[in-house]
């Protein structure tokens, strides 16, 4: 019975370890991501760290970081909207994964889901969004 547990669990950590694909991923999102490149402030229990947002939709974001944090780890999070540095936004999430720096094929940081925001900062989101979204069209027309 040992065996069957120690399976499992390596069965769920290898789930954990988050090798899929681009498409799986994608697959699996409810939100379109957008690549960008944002610089981000965040502040944990840990302290405080700044970093750069690498992709971000309505419901998270990216944050590229070689000392990302666990999982489960709340954050308040502000960053500037590109081109407009001048509007702020601040956001409350949740580290949901993390990709580690030892594994050399990918990039490493945390997936960020966005669990508290206030009606102004998300206009501005929103319009963010609206404008990578737009982006992205042109330079596929």
């Amino acid at each position: 019975m040992a065996e069957k547990k120690s399976t499992r669990k390596s069965k769920k950590r290898a789930k954990r370890n988050y090798n899929y694909t681009d498409s799986d991923m994608e697959e699996r999102r409810k939100s379109k991501r957008y690549p960008t490149e944002i610089e981000v402030r965040y502040s944990s229990e840990q302290g405080l760290a700044v970093e750069w947002i690498t992709n971000i939709s309505k419901g998270g974001m990216f944050i590229k970081s070689e000392n990302p944090l666990p999982p489960g780890t709340p954050l308040k999070i502000t960053f500037s909207v590109p081109g407009r540095e001048d509007l702020s936004i601040e956001v409350e999430g949740v580290v949901r994964w993390k990709a580690e720096p030892s594994d050399p094929s990918i990039i490493p940081g945390m997936g960020v889901e966005i669990t508290k925001i206030d009606e102004k900062n998300r206009r501005i989101f929103e319009e963010l969004i609206e404008s990578l979204t737009k982006k992205q069209n042109q330079k596929t027309a």
